[in-house]
């Protein structure tokens, strides 16, 4: 018995435009502001509305990605602060992403 360890969504990065890319499935995507984009090897193909109500899971994926980056970015500025970890502690239960 063979297990399929190849993950579903991969998180490819950011440019420095701000563009956010994603392996999701066989598809690399592509997010440009708030359009989605599949990545070809002719260019980039806009993905229409159709497709969105078809498969509601690219823009979830993306946001959940999104959010965890944000999260992470924040994580690793506050840690490289000089604010001690229990006002860290205090500031993310103010802002409600810590119980």
């Amino acid at each position: 018995m063979t297990t399929n360890t190849k993950q579903f969504s991969n998180y490819l990065g950011t440019d420095a435009n701000g563009n956010m890319r994603m392996r999701l499935g066989p598809h690399v995507y592509v997010r440009i502001g708030h359009r989605f984009y599949i990545e070809r090897d002719d260019g980039l193909e806009l993905v229409t509305l159709e497709t969105h109500v078809a498969r509601p899971w690219i823009m979830s994926n993306f946001e959940r990605e999104a959010a965890y980056q944000r999260r992470k970015n924040l994580a690793q500025a506050l840690q490289a602060s000089h604010i001690p970890s229990y006002e860290r502690k205090a500031y993310k239960r103010r802002m409600g992403w810590a119980r």
